[in-house]
């Protein structure tokens, strides 16, 4: 398990992990907390209520041990955010960026670009090539007409492109 927090809503799995609200007594919306560590059992009222706006019960491990002092497992503060999570096992992997090289072979070819022809037909030749060239729309592969976006960064380095298909 992947999470940072060490107490969590219990994952859906079916609608056996799903219960009675505890307020609101409907049936399968109500969501319990689990201990990631596996060593607190909380009561059946500790949870969520997926009803928000009618019902809105939510009693948290904060709150359920603020009520009940004696439960609260030793070594615990709870006003620290390092109680809540675990600590980072894994480092932050390097940002990726995409070659200047693999943007400029995308910035032509537009007479099968679906968003360039419908810009020329709106627009004319012109204004719809300074278009695409101002926002650095590409034409894609991927599927035939579609176009892509290019997503820079403020220092100017591409992350990533989104293709649409017009």
């Amino acid at each position: 398990m992947n999470n940072t927090h060490r107490f969590i809503l219990q994952p859906y799995k079916g609608v056996a992990t799903r219960h009675p609200c505890p307020a609101c007594h409907k049936k399968r919306c109500f969501s319990r907390y689990i201990d990631t560590e596996k060593q607190i059992s909380f009561p059946d009222d500790v949870g969520r209520c997926d009803h928000e706006q009618s019902c809105g019960y939510h009693l948290t491990p904060k709150e359920y041990f603020e009520r009940n002092p004696q439960a609260k497992p030793l070594h615990c503060d709870f006003t620290t955010p390092s109680a809540w999570r675990a600590k980072p096992t894994e480092q932050r992997k390097p940002t990726s960026f995409i070659t200047a090289e693999t943007v400029s072979q995308t910035l032509h070819g537009y007479e099968r670009n679906n968003l360039y022809l419908f810009l020329r037909s709106k627009f004319g030749a012109e204004d719809a090539l300074r278009l695409m060239e101002d926002y650095r729309v590409g034409t894609s592969k991927h599927w035939p007409g579609s176009c892509v976006f290019w997503q820079t960064d403020a220092n100017g380095d591409t992350r990533t492109g989104k293709v649409m298909l017009y």
